[in-house]
């Protein structure tokens, strides 16, 4: 399922600006740190149960925001690299991780490292052609290179009784919407093997939750700032509406369609 929204390269871009990552889309994702590193940590150890000899292998992640995954993979791959469109995120993720992160569309990046294992977290989403992305990954990594990538399940029971009032549904950064079924085909179409496909959660504070239901969706500033004030938003939690699928797939040998 595709959003009808086109946009320009240029507004795309500009859509994922600093104001995206402070009050438009999160609270303030520098802020939430802690909370994405408990969430990110959770796929890394997934994806890692998959990946022998990790500490041999090159990982790219596309999407890489502020670049807190790679932070944490550095410690268990011979190295990390991200790409993102975000210059405001790119500069946080140099300047204050330290971290292999380039301003770039994948489409048009030249990866530092031969790669073995690409990360893409809930960003395929966003892309304008998923199946380019797919394409170019299929031609770098070799056999028996491994994606990994998560994204909304739109094929899922909590999206098929929300309807059109779905949580991922937010056209124009969403613009492509997948099930469990048609993700597993593109990438099968494009010589990969599934090897796990699993609904999963995300660990978020209360504070985002109240702020994007009350702020972002509602337009409800006073009562988000009363509750703040009672200090309960501070903790986060670990939901999983089964809503979001988590897809690890392999580069089959061959590299034909199974």
């Amino acid at each position: 399922m595709t959003a009808d929204v086109a946009l320009s390269s240029t507004e795309l871009r500009a859509l994922y600006g600093e104001r995206y990552f402070r009050g438009e889309e999160y609270r303030d994702y520098s802020a939430e740190r802690p909370t994405l590193e408990k969430h990110f940590r959770a796929r890394l150890n997934q994806l890692l149960k998959h990946i022998p000899e990790a500490r041999s292998k090159h990982l790219l992640e596309i999407g890489c925001a502020y670049g807190f995954f790679l932070d944490l993979a550095k410690d268990y791959f011979a190295s990390v690299e991200g790409v993102d469109v975000a210059s405001h995120a790119i500069r946080y993720a140099n300047e204050h991780l330290n971290v292999a992160a380039t301003e770039a569309d994948f489409l048009d990046y030249t990866p530092r490292n031969s790669i073995d294992i690409v990360c893409m977290w809930d960003t395929v989403e966003h892309l304008q052609s998923p199946h380019a992305y797919i394409e170019k990954l299929a031609r770098m990594l070799s056999p028996g290179g491994i994606v990994a990538l998560t994204t909304g399940d739109i094929g899922s029971i909590v999206a098929r009784l929300r309807g059109s009032r779905w949580r991922q549904i937010h056209p124009p950064t969403h613009l492509h919407y997948f099930s469990r079924r048609t993700l597993t085909e593109l990438l099968r179409l494009q010589g990969f093997r599934v090897l796990e496909a699993r609904a999963c959660g995300q660990y978020r504070t209360l504070d985002t939750m109240a702020y994007v239901t009350l702020v972002i969706k509602r337009n409800r500033q006073g009562l988000y700032e009363m509750l703040k004030k009672t200090g309960l938003l501070r903790f986060s939690l670990y939901l999983n509406l089964y809503d979001i699928v988590y897809v690890i797939a392999e580069k089959r040998s061959d590299g034909t369609a199974a």
